[in-house]
């Protein structure tokens, strides 16, 4: 299962390149979605959309701006551009990864995020 590999080393890749500050977790409707830390100020965006003309799941991924109302001082704004940067390359990285999966793949992986979640919910009671 190629396409499950991809994602998984898509989550392992996105936690990674942000220190845990980016999570790829199973949404309210079973779908992938990145759960993202409070202090993080730039956030990534996953997405797996169904491709009508192929019948295969695509990888959507994009960066955004989580703050950007207010005055900051230098050393804030550098923070920002850095953070911009890393997550502008880690949108670069999966965009060339250039992911799709079958809905079976699909189904294993977003399994998996539950199951993953159900055991750290479990564990953290």
């Amino acid at each position: 299962m190629e396409a499950v590999e991809k994602l998984r080393w898509a989550k392992a890749l996105i936690e990674e390149k942000t220190g845990g500050g980016q999570t790829l977790e199973a949404g309210w409707d079973g779908m992938p979605v990145v759960r993202i830390a409070d202090g993080c100020m730039v956030g990534l965006y996953f997405a797996l959309l169904k491709n009508q003309k192929t019948g295969f799941y695509d990888c959507r991924v994009k960066g955004y701006i989580r703050n950007c109302g207010g005055y900051n001082p230098s050393a804030r704004m550098k923070e920002l551009t850095e953070e911009c940067a890393r997550i502008a390359a880690l949108v670069a990285q999966l965009e060339a990864a250039d992911i799709h999966a079958d809905e079976e793949a699909v189904d294993a992986f977003c399994e998996e995020l539950k199951r993953k979640e159900e055991t750290n919910g479990e564990g953290g009671e």
